[in-house]
C-alpha cells in the first residue's frame, strides 16, 4: 500500500518487531477476556509455518497490527488489533482487507477468526465485512467469556466492497 507521510501505511511484520507487538498488544487489548502476549509469544507464533503480519502506521506511529496464520487454503486471523485512540477512522476494516488479501494470494480460500462474545465492536466489524458465525466456545475467555467463531470465504472481492455494506 503507498500513502503519503501522514496516511495508513502497512508493512510485513519482521523478526525484530516482536518488542513493539507486545507494547500494541497490551495497548490495543485490555478487557477483561482478553490474554496477554508478551514478545517471546510472538516470536513464538511468527516462527510456525504459515505465519504472516503486518503493522499499520500513520504517519510515523505505528498504532496497529495483525497476524494471521495460514494451512493450505485456510486462514486464521490470530490477532487484529487498533489502538484505542486510533479506532472509528477505518483502520480496522482496512487492516484486515489486507490481511485476507494477502492470505488469499498465498492460496487461502476461507477466513476463520474467534471473538469473544462481548466485544461488540470487533462483531459489528467482522459482520460488515461479510464473517458469519460458524461456532461458539463456551467460557473460552476468561471472566468467563464465550466465543464466537466466524467464518468468510475469501474470492477476489475486497471487504469494502459495497456488497457487503
Amino acid at each position: 500500500m503507498t500513502a503519503d507521510r501522514t496516511g495508513p501505511v502497512l508493512q510485513p511484520i519482521g523478526p525484530f518487531d516482536v518488542d513493539l507487538l507486545a507494547e500494541l498488544h497490551h495497548r490495543c487489548f485490555t478487557a477483561i477476556w482478553d490474554r496477554p502476549w508478551n514478545a517471546k509469544s510472538f516470536a513464538d507464533v511468527l516462527a510456525m509455518p504459515g505465519a504472516a503480519g503486518q503493522i499499520l502506521s500513520v504517519g510515523d506511529a505505528p498504532v496497529g497490527f495483525g497476524i494471521t496464520l495460514q494451512a493450505v487454503d485456510e486462514v486464521d486471523v490470530l490477532l487484529i488489533g487498533v489502538l484505542p485512540e486510533a479506532r472509528g477512522a477505518g483502520l480496522g476494516p482496512m487492516l484486515l482487507d489486507s490481511l485476507l488479501s494477502a492470505a488469499a494470494s498465498r492460496g487461502a480460500a476461507r477466513a476463520l477468526l474467534e471473538v469473544a462474545a462481548e466485544n461488540r465492536a470487533a462483531i459489528a466489524t467482522y459482520t460488515k465485512v461479510g464473517f458469519t458465525i460458524c461456532g461458539r466456545r463456551k467460557q473460552y475467555y476468561p471472566g468467563p467469556t464465550d466465543a464466537i467463531l466466524y467464518e468468510r470465504a475469501l474470492n477476489s472481492c475486497r471487504i469494502d466492497d459495497k456488497s457487503h455494506q
